[in-house]
């Protein structure tokens, strides 16, 4: 089954052999699972939506959780799509009208 896990992974994002295990696949997959606090959710998210591989950690998905949880959004899968989703601008509205 891992073999085919990574076969659908490149499929779906062949950029992904490019990327550097140490320094982008591995801290973002760790990302990913402390944001869900969950490894089973984490993977299970990553294998439907591969492209949120692609994401800045620093720039784009680090800053944007930490406004979330300063916001006192809940950190759940819509929360954490819209991290690595949304433009900038998106962003700012969604936190701007959901602040706590």
């Amino acid at each position: 089954e891992d073999t085919s896990d990574l076969a659908t992974f490149v499929e779906k994002m062949p950029t992904l052999l490019g990327c550097s295990i140490e320094t982008n696949l591995e801290p973002t997959l760790e990302f990913y699972i402390q944001a869900y606090g969950d490894n089973v959710i984490a993977i299970t998210m990553l294998k439907k939506n591969p492209a949120f591989f692609g994401y800045s950690l620093e720039k784009r998905l680090k800053p944007r959780l930490e406004e979330a949880k300063e916001a006192g959004l809940i950190i759940d899968f819509p929360c954490v799509r819209r991290i690595a989703l949304d433009t900038k601008e998106k962003w700012q509205l969604f936190i701007s009208l959901n602040r706590q």
